[in-house]
Parts: structure tokens; sequence; C-alpha cells
């Protein structure tokens, strides 16, 4: 499949719209950009549909029961700062964990939907649309398209039961203000200042970071981590000592770069000198800085030497020193589910687990040996992480960690494979993980994002993917799924054995000399965890709308949870309307191993009843809901995925 950034080859869609495109694009009356979009001409090459064109547009729509000419619809707001700003406040609350700060579509959950939320900064995107046209496509959502762009429907909730349309407005003019400067001719630079840092900021970072810089902007309730408290002057990534204040050149790559897997952006498209400013001003928010200057004091930055070669006996070396250093909070298997780490972390507080570094992509820093090698000797400031002080541990020990921790994951995200291939195969069908089935077949990677339309909302899921495996015999289809989740709910353990991180091993230095704490008892989850496979029930009709189905269409879901290891099956017509069956005939074999559950899933290709018939040699969409108990996930409250397509081998 090709990448949904590549450039289409065929007749290019910015062409297409040269009818729709007028002169003063960016002017205050102009053709605007439309509010969360998800069906832009980005991904459009990668699906192989072209957007709906403009004549689309319905001549009429109905809102709240009145019927509305959508022709004489016009903004009724002029750029005004006031405007602006509130439009803004509003698109941080409901808009920017798709679209992303920059209006680029690469928010926290940007990667996670197909297709991809809408980038507005595009010339040959939603700013060529007309008002009228981005006014429906708010208020209807993904599922208000014409039958004919059935692959375009998306993630994009209907807005029209949760803002006024004065809102939708104001967001309108935010985002055609603030898309509209990606294109705006660079004016006169100025020379860096403390003025002109504070007008960036407050343009710019205010809504996460608050106008007094205190980590309470109106974005913050909607950001995990939390946005950081400038006034602090704790930057957690540096490359100073932990607790120490940051050099210029640790804020301008925070700045520049962002931090990977937090809705915290990369702002390197702004000028050199509003970066620069916008320094000054970070710097002026804490007295830390000012005091440090004062006193004539010099930075001890951390330095990083040679990397020594990646050797078996490093890696065991690295191995040991995990296990009394580190596995105490990331467990045996790095994966978080350490026994520490239910005394650290209080997640209704914004505390974060530990990093999961079996996922390598997610590190805030980077993933580069000489990243990871940076993280151990600084700590990370306002964390649990602790520093790996030169004074006990010497670099060669620090890189003998690193060394083991390359090992625990892919050095790259894994890609999504689509289809899902289920090969083949012959005789029964084992249900045992570590056969040589399942080591044989493909592997497909699903990312996963919070479900945003219907509430209680998922904004912080825990779990963010899970991988897929997939076979047949003909006369029955398995499924082997895997996700990782760093709390286990205890209740599995009724039915199976489970491998958890043990307490770590006392160093040979504190042998004697420190008594070991009293084990916690287990935590018991209000909800169990759970996870359900999503298919249509007929392969013949219409798509379902990828959550849930929809109330003409409706899907089969098997349903599998932590508290009775079995799995049930479910009719769903939308998110709200399902019916749990009487018997199953889905088989099902769960397991729990170092902060990741695997599942193994059966049915027979043919049923008597009116659930899903599996064919060979067809795509069949595939869709999956996953839920973490221990973090109060239950009903609506989840993680989802779009439809992906499953293909059984002839």
């Amino acid at each position: 499949m090709r990448s949904i950034r590549e450039p289409q080859k065929e007749k290019s869609w910015g062409a297409s719209l040269k009818p729709f495109i007028k002169p003063g694009i960016f002017h205050e009356h102009g053709v605007i950009p439309l509010l969360l979009f998800c069906f832009l001409a980005t991904s459009a090459p990668a699906w192989g549909f072209t957007p709906p064109p403009s004549e689309d547009v319905p001549k009429t729509l109905t809102l709240k029961d009145k019927l509305i000419a959508l022709k004489s619809l016009g903004n009724p707001f002029k750029k005004d700062p006031k405007v602006i700003k509130k439009g803004g406040t509003l698109y941080t609350k409901h808009c920017f964990f798709c679209h992303g700060d920059l209006l680029d579509g690469n928010g926290l959950f940007g990667k996670s939907f197909f297709p991809p939320p809408a980038d507005f900064t595009r010339l040959d995107s939603i700013l060529a649309r007309p008002q009228a046209y981005t006014f429906w496509r708010i208020m209807k959502g993904g599922q208000g398209l014409p039958e004919k762009y059935d692959p375009w429907n998306s993630a994009m909730p209907a807005w029209e039961d949760t803002l006024s349309v004065k809102d939708v407005w104001k967001i309108i003019t935010y985002i055609y203000e603030v898309a509209g400067q990606r294109h705006a001719k660079p004016g006169k630079q100025e020379p860096p200042s403390l003025e002109r840092g504070k007008q960036v900021y407050l343009e710019k970072c205010a809504y996460c970071h608050g106008d007094e810089g205190k980590g309470d902007g109106p974005a913050a309730g909607y950001s995990m981590p939390q946005p950081r408290n400038l006034t602090k002057g704790h930057i957690k990534i540096r490359s100073t000592s932990f607790g120490k204040i940051p050099t210029d050149e640790d804020l301008l790559n925070v700045i520049n770069n962002g931090l990977r897997a937090t809705t915290m952006p990369g702002w390197k498209h702004l000028p050199q000198n509003d970066r620069k400013s916008l320094l000054i001003f970070i710097k002026s928010l804490s007295k830390k800085f000012e005091k440090f200057k004062k006193g004539g004091k010099n930075h001890k930055v951390i330095k990083v030497g040679k990397e020594p070669a990646l050797s078996p006996e490093s890696i065991e070396r690295g191995k040991s020193l995990f296990l009394t250093q580190c596995s105490g909070c990331h467990g045996v298997k790095g994966r978080g589910d350490g026994v520490t780490t239910q005394r650290i972390v209080d997640y209704s507080s914004s505390a974060i687990w530990p990093r999961n570094l079996s996922q390598p992509w997610t590190f805030r820093r980077g993933s580069t040996r000489r990243d990871v090698f940076k993280t151990l000797r600084t700590g990370l400031s306002t964390t649990a992480m602790p520093k790996f002080s030169s004074r006990v541990f010497k670099d060669e020990q620090i890189w003998d960690i690193v060394n083991y921790v390359s090992t625990l994951a892919p050095s790259t995200q894994p890609k999504m494979q689509s289809p899902i291939r289920a090969k083949k195969v012959k005789g029964e069908i084992s249900d045992d993980p570590n056969a040589p089935v399942w080591q044989d077949a493909q592997a497909s990677f699903v990312p996963l994002g919070g479900q945003l339309q219907a509430k209680p909302k998922s904004y912080f899921p825990t779990v963010r993917n899970l991988i897929i495996r997939a076979v047949h015999n003909k006369k029955e289809i398995a499924l082997y799924i895997h996700w990782d989740d760093p709390s286990l709910d205890p209740a599995l353990k009724k039915f199976t054995d489970v491998e958890e991180s043990p307490p770590p091993p006392l160093p040979e230095s504190m042998k004697g000399h420190k008594e070991p704490e009293e084990p916690l008892e287990p935590t018991i989850p209000d909800y169990p965890d759970a996870i359900a496979v999503q298919f249509p029930v007929n392969l013949d009709t219409h798509k379902p709308y990828f959550l849930n189905g929809d109330a003409d269409h409706t899907v089969n879901l098997w349903k599998w949870t932590s508290s009775t290891n079995k799995a049930t099956e479910i009719h769903a017509n939308g998110i709200e309307n399902w019916s749990e069956e009487e018997k199953s005939s889905v088989k099902v074999k769960g397991s729990f191993s170092y902060g990741r559950y695997s599942l193994i899933l059966k049915r027979a290709f043919k049923e008597d009843d009116d659930d899903i018939q599996f064919q060979t040699g067809r795509p069949i969409p595939i869709a999956f809901n996953v839920w973490d108990g221990y973090h109060g996930e239950t009903g609506n409250k989840k993680s989802i995925s779009s439809w992906f397509t499953l293909w059984l081998d002839e």
C-alpha cells in the first residue's frame, strides 16, 4: 500500500479543484478550511478514491429540526483577535487530538484512523472548499457523505449535538486564520526579543501551557502527560543532570522537534527569529534562569562518548543490570509492569506509567542508543525516572544497559500490513501461541485511537496498538492477537497461569542492608480488561460504520473479558445499541505474560445463525475495540480501530 503522504501520480486533486479556487483565498470573505474534514487529498492515493467534490453538497441541511439552505450560509464572524482566541480554545478541546496543534492532521491520534485526519494547511485540501461545504461536513461528520463516497467514512464525529452554530463558526475562523499563516509571505524579521517571544507564545503555546506558563491552558485537561509548568524551570528532556535547568540548545530542541507520542508538536516551521524569541520568553517565566545567569554559573552538560560495539557479552551484562536497576518499574520485558509501578503511579493525578521499552517509537527524546544513554545519565525531571550517576555507574555499565534495552523491541515502529492475510494450513489449528503455525503467520500492526464520538470519551487510552495473526484450515478461522497492558486483571489467575514481573533482585552492594518492601496487595480493577473483534454480519451488503455498525447495518462482535476468560458474541447497531447472544460458538484461550495479553480466538467458517459467514478469496472488514479496566475503561470508554481488511487465502 502506498504511503498516505505520497503525492498522487494520476490527475492531481489540486488540479481538479482549480474551478473552486478563487483569488484572495486567504481574504476573510474567501473560501475557508473545513473543521475535522477527514477526507483530505493527501490520503486519496492510498485509498484510491477522490474526495467528494463541491457539487455533492446538498442544497439543504436539517439542523435541530430546522431546514437550512446551505447556499445562503455565511460566516457571521470576521477576523477578530477575540473570536480567533475563542475559536482556538474550542479547537483545543474538540479537534487537536486528531488534527493536532499545527492543524496538519498529526495529532495524537493522527495515525490511528483511516482515512487520516485532514491537513488543513494544504492549499489543495479544504482551503479550496466553499463555506457551505465546510459547515455541512462539520455538522454531519464522517457518516454524512453520499453513499458513493463510502470509502471516506471517517472517525470524524458529527458536531451538531455538541457545538452551537456560533461555536462552529468561531472554530472555522481560527482554523482559517492559522492555516492561512502557513502560506503567507514572511514579513520583515525583527531581531529576537522578549516582546516578540511573548506574542508568539500567546498565539501558539498558551492554549496548552496557559497565559502565564503554569501548564493550565484550556487544553491542559485534554493532554497526557499534562503540559509543562514552565514557571518551575523543570524541563524533562535535557543534556544537564536531573533537576538542573536546561541549556538554550535543549530548549530549542524541544521547540523545534516537539516530544514524540505527546500533544507537544515541533515548531520548526516558524521563522528562526520567532523561535529564538520564544526561547527568551520561556526563560523569563522561571526565576531560575536569571538566578543562574547572575550567579555566573555554567551548565554541566552530560557528555556521551563513542558508542561501543554491540556484543553478546555486553547484552548479558546489561540484562543483569536491567533486572536489578530497572525492572522494578519497567518490568522483566520492559513493558511497564514492574511491581514498583503501583507505588509511584497515580493515573488520576496525571502521573504516567514507566515507558514501554518494547515500543521505542514512543520514547520522548528519541530511540537511538545515544538518546537512551542520555536519558539514563540525566534522568527525567518531574518523573520517577532517576539519573544513573557517574559516581555509581561507569559509562561501560550504562552502555551495557542501553545495549540490552535495544534487544527488547524492533528499532522502528512495525508497519501496518493490509490486508491481514490468513494463510491456509492443514489439520487442527493449535491454540498455543508459541506453535510453529503462529510463528509462520504474517504479523500485522494495528494502531488504535481513543473513542471520541460519544460520551464518556477516551482521551488517554492505555492500549494504542495490537498485533494480529490469522490462519484458517477452510473449516475454521483462528486469530492470534496480542497487546500490551501493564496492569493485569487478577481475576484471570482463576482460569490460567500468568507470568508477572517479580520484585527485582537486590544488587550485591545492597544485600543485607535493606529490608525488602512489603508486597502490595493486587489491585482489583472496577472493570475487567477486554477486547472485541468486529465483523459485518453480512458481507454482501453496504459496509457498516466502523464504530460498531449503524442502524441499518449490523456488526458481529466477539468480545473476550479477563474476568471470565470466555468470549461472548454480540450484535451491534451503533455504539449504544448492543445485544448479547445467549450462546457463543467462539472458542478462546487467553493468557498474560509480563505486561502482555495474548489471545487465540477460533470459530467455524459457517454457522447456522445470522452471524458472519466466512469466505476465502474476498476482502472481509475487521476492526477492534479494547478496554483497560484498571483505568476505568468500560462501555464507550475504550480504544478503537478503523476497518482493516482480512483476506483468507484460497
